[in-house]
Parts: C-alpha cells; sequence; structure tokens
C-alpha cells in the first residue's frame, strides 16, 4: 500500500479563495508525495478553468505538472449530486462536469474515479428506488468510463448530517448489493471504502471491510472531530488509528492509502503550508508502518 493525498489538502484557503490545482500538485510533490488522488468535484462546485471551455487543456497542464515532480495519480473523485431529483435545474451542466471527470480521468491515467450513489428521498421504498435510479444513472457512465479505460469505485456515505432522513449506501450491505448488481454487467466497478464515515456511523469496520472484500478498489482516509470540523488529519481527530491500521493488516487489498482532508491546510497562511504537507508525510507513512509491526 503506497500514501497518497487528495489534491484537496491544498485547496482551500483563509480568504475564502481556492488554490490551483497546478500548486496542489507542485507542493505535495516537494513535500514527498508521489501518488495523489485528482478532486474533479472541487473543481466543479468552485470556478476554476475545469468548468470552462478550454479544461482538456487545463488536464494536460495538470499531467505535466504531475509528470514533472513524478506523481502519479492513482484514483480520483467525481462531481456528484443528487441524480435522483431529476428535476434539478442544473441536472444538464452537472451530468457534464461528471462526464468530464471520467474522461479527465482517462486523460489523468487513473485507473479507479469515485462517485457517489443518490438518494431518492421522496419514495416510500427509499432503498429500492434509490437503487434503480442509481444503477439507471451509473450504466452510461460505466460505458464511457470503461472506453477511458478508468474504473468506478461507488463510496460508502453517511447521514448523521441529514438526520433524521436516510440516504442510500450508508450501509456497507446497500453498497455492496449495488456494485453486484452493476458487476453483473460491468468488469469496472469496485467500491472506495471511506473510514471516516463509517467511523461516524458507529460501523464495525472489521466486519464491514470483511464483506466488501475484493471489491475495495480506492480508499479515504481521514479523521473527524464532529460534523462541522471532519476531514482532518488522523491523530488530530476522535478515530482511534491503532486499531484502524490492525483491521487494515488483515486486509487484502492492493490499492493506496489516499488522505482526503480538506481542512488540512484551509486556515494555515501560504508560509506554513509547506511544513503542513511535509508533517502529512510523516503521519501517513507512520501510518503505513503499523502495517509492518
Amino acid at each position: 500500500m503506497r500514501l497518497s493525498t487528495s489534491t484537496c489538502i491544498y485547496f482551500n484557503r483563509p480568504d475564502g479563495t481556492k488554490a490551483s490545482i497546478l500548486d496542489s500538485v507542485k507542493l505535495c510533490g516537494e513535500a514527498g508525495y508521489r501518488v495523489m488522488d485528482m478532486n474533479f468535484h472541487d473543481c466543479s462546485v468552485f470556478d476554476t478553468p475545469f468548468r470552462g471551455n478550454h479544461w482538456k487543456d487545463w488536464i494536460f497542464r495538470i499531467r505535466e505538472q504531475a509528470d514533472r515532480y513524478q506523481i502519479e495519480f492513482s484514483q480520483g473523485h467525481s462531481h456528484f449530486y443528487n441524480f435522483c431529483d431529476t428535476n434539478h435545474p442544473e441536472k444538464e451542466q452537472l451530468d457534464e462536469y461528471i462526464r468530464r471527470g471520467i474522461e479527465g480521468a482517462g486523460m489523468l491515467g487513473i485507473p479507479w474515479l469515485v462517485i457517489h450513489a443518490a438518494t431518492d428521498f421522496q419514495s416510500a421504498q427509499m432503498v429500492k428506488d434509490s437503487k434503480r435510479k442509481t444503477i439507471e444513472y451509473l450504466k452510461p457512465c460505466l460505458e464511457l468510463a470503461e472506453k477511458c479505460g478508468v474504473g468506478i469505485a461507488i463510496e460508502n456515505l453517511w447521514d448523521l448530517n441529514i438526520a433524521p432522513q436516510k440516504r442510500y449506501t450508508t450501509t456497507p450491505e446497500e453498497l455492496v448489493d449495488l456494485v453486484d448488481t452493476l458487476g453483473a454487467d460491468f468488469q469496472n466497478v469496485g467500491i472506495c471504502w471511506d473510514v471516516e464515515h463509517s467511523e461516524i456511523m458507529k460501523q464495525d469496520l472489521g466486519a464491514s471491510l470483511q464483506l466488501v472484500g475484493k471489491r475495495l478498489k480506492a480508499t479515504h482516509i481521514s479523521d473527524y472531530i464532529d460534523m462541522r470540523e471532519d476531514h482532518i488529519l488522523p491523530y488530530q481527530g476522535l478515530i482511534q488509528w491503532s486499531k484502524v491500521m490492525n483491521v487494515w493488516k488483515a486486509v487484502e487489498y492492493e490499492g493506496d492509502f489516499t488522505f482526503e482532508v480538506h481542512r488540512h491546510t484551509m486556515r494555515l497562511p501560504d508560509e506554513l503550508v509547506p511544513q503542513a504537507l511535509r508533517n502529512s508525510v510523516l503521519v501517513g507513512n507512520y501510518l503505513l508502518g503499523l502495517l509492518e509491526e
């Protein structure tokens, strides 16, 4: 397992602006990262070149920057929205961002692109109808991804932030069932396991990953304090990382250990960011070292 980090580790800035993805790749490369996750979702919901007419040129510049710092993109994060709401006023544009993310993943050589399922909140059969609509939506995405040489990894979600409403695929059972149904027709579908999400939901990580098994293709690794202080670096929150890593020792997983820590540098002045990124590499390597004990 290799240490990786999302471009989101350096994106949100203290003044509310967003850093350049090119700068994120540069700083992460200088800090010692050699594997990264390209977060297309960040680039879809904020004003970035990804939303413009010349987005492919921008992707090529990111590829060149990654090559310059000997960085491999081993996974990415697609844009997502609740596509079960077929009357969403921006549906056409949001679908375009998802399509661009799949093509962009192919251009960057990304083998697994993470996406979220959606939830039919209006249905009296929420799980049944959410599954049906998610399958209908993802089938053409998987077909396009296959042409681009990309796999789609569906992520486990959480729903305490919308309680008492429930969200589809918060349980490993629902997620495995969805992926197995899609897997009957597609070879390029798998699961991304977000450790923070399952910890927030008080799920047994060992039992969850045992059920997920070989379907596991990607990870999201982060810590949390509460719903307003999430996606922080391990050991800065409530998760017991020694227990988490003991579980990972027993997991047959061939992918990467990928930080998704949006808040790690968001309050730091630029002068402190390089050291914070180097520290995240130290933390990540320490965690991976626990697997060898």
